[in-house]
């Protein structure tokens, strides 16, 4: 209400941390060490990178910074060769800047194995007593995707991303009728939160069943199985839409997860929007709206499929009405971090390049595999 300097923090210049002069934080985590604080044990010196795999995000990082007066060299070392650093030694100190350090991978060489990366200073005082000097570990998966998999998405950090156009093929009704023998999906270009949608066509398309409605599918290669994590939860981020047709006609759609070389089950069906309450709104549609889209406030949009074992899946969905429109959907097998609207998109076989993909938009070159993917399906 007024234009006031909000509360400021100042970095105590004049006396050193009690941890000591120099501190090494990590991406993904709040948490630093040498030191004690709420992220992690007391008087740990550990700290856990999130994982690098060749399906996964290039490079990790963690932070070396300065909490003392004194100006410090410091020297990181990992316990195997094929771990890069972008910088392996450096000096922090107040009249110095803080240090990003790239973390990599030669994947010709690498393993699958956690990797220690020591963190070491010459700069030790009292905090020596209290504290062991830091080192971080980096989970390291090197695990191939078979050859016979020659498109499709990959899982990597324990989760699947994808983008909703961003489909392999349209599946057929397995049983069309002629109210819907011209019904398909149709890809809405930048639409929504997302690089676009994907819905039924045409517009004016009474509802459909599983058996009359063409299905988008989607190809998968997970790493992980329910026997250790429990079932996947799949979130199907859509377009925010009321039941127009009346809550006895309410948005629904079919999704099944299940293994590529075996039989479609029956699909698991999901009616994101409730009934309207009187003069109430449906459950969640002011947090839908204020966010563009279902499934990111609620649980509306979640459901739970088993995975086996490892291996190549399928998953198709089903949008039974044409407001069923699909932006992104996340696999989760443990790995998915809190963020606004998921992780960024995965790697996809037949895309992208192992070691070197891009994760960190929908705008880096992707933005029309949905109308390629179409193309490809239809023709």
């Amino acid at each position: 209400m007024r234009n006031t300097l909000p509360a400021m923090t100042y970095v105590q210049t004049a006396f050193v941390s009690l941890a000591g002069h120099v501190g090494v934080g990590i991406e993904g985590s709040n948490a630093t060490v040498g030191g004690d604080d709420k992220y992690h044990a007391n008087s740990g010196n550990t700290l856990v990178l999130p994982p690098l795999s060749q399906y996964g995000a290039v490079t990790r990082y963690f932070d070396v910074f300065a909490r003392g007066t004194n100006s410090c060299t410091w020297t990181a070392t990992p316990l195997q060769p094929w771990v890069k650093l972008s910088q392996y030694t450096g000096s922090v100190g107040p009249n110095g800047s803080d240090t990003r350090v790239l973390v990599s991978v030669d994947w010709t060489r690498a393993q699958t194995q956690t990797v220690n990366i020591n963190v070491t200073t010459p700069c030790r005082t009292l905090d020596r007593y209290g504290f062991k000097e830091p080192f971080l570990q980096l989970p390291v998966d090197a695990r191939p995707v078979p050859s016979s998999f020659t498109r499709g998405w990959v899982e990597s950090d324990g989760h699947v991303a994808i983008e909703g156009p961003h489909y392999q093929r349209i599946v057929a009704p397995a049983s069309p009728d002629a109210a819907a023998g011209n019904v398909t999906y149709h890809t809405f270009a930048n639409y929504g939160r997302t690089s676009g949608g994907v819905g039924l066509w045409p517009q004016n398309t009474e509802k459909l069943t599983v058996a009359s409605a063409p299905a988008l599918e989607y190809s998968l290669y997970l790493f992980s199985n329910s026997s250790v994590l429990g079932p996947a939860n799949i979130t199907v981020y859509l377009s925010p839409s009321h039941n127009y047709l009346g809550d006895q006609t309410p948005l629904e759609y079919g999704i099944a997860l299940y293994p590529a070389d075996g039989p479609a089950p029956a699909p698991t069906m999901v009616r994101p929007v409730g009934p309207f309450k009187g003069q109430d709104l449906p459950p969640g549609w002011g947090f839908a709206v204020a966010d563009s889209v279902w499934g990111r406030t609620g649980n509306y949009t979640t459901s739970r499929h088993n995975v086996g074992q490892p291996g190549a899946y399928t998953l198709r969905i089903w949008a039974l009405l044409p407001s069923v429109i699909v932006q992104k959907i996340v696999v989760d097998l443990g790995g998915v971090r809190p963020s606004y609207l998921g992780p960024p998109e995965s790697f996809l076989v037949g895309r992208d390049e192992k070691g070197s993909h891009n994760q960190t938009s929908f705008l880096n070159g992707a933005g029309t595999l949905g109308g390629l993917g179409k193309a490809k399906a239809l023709g």
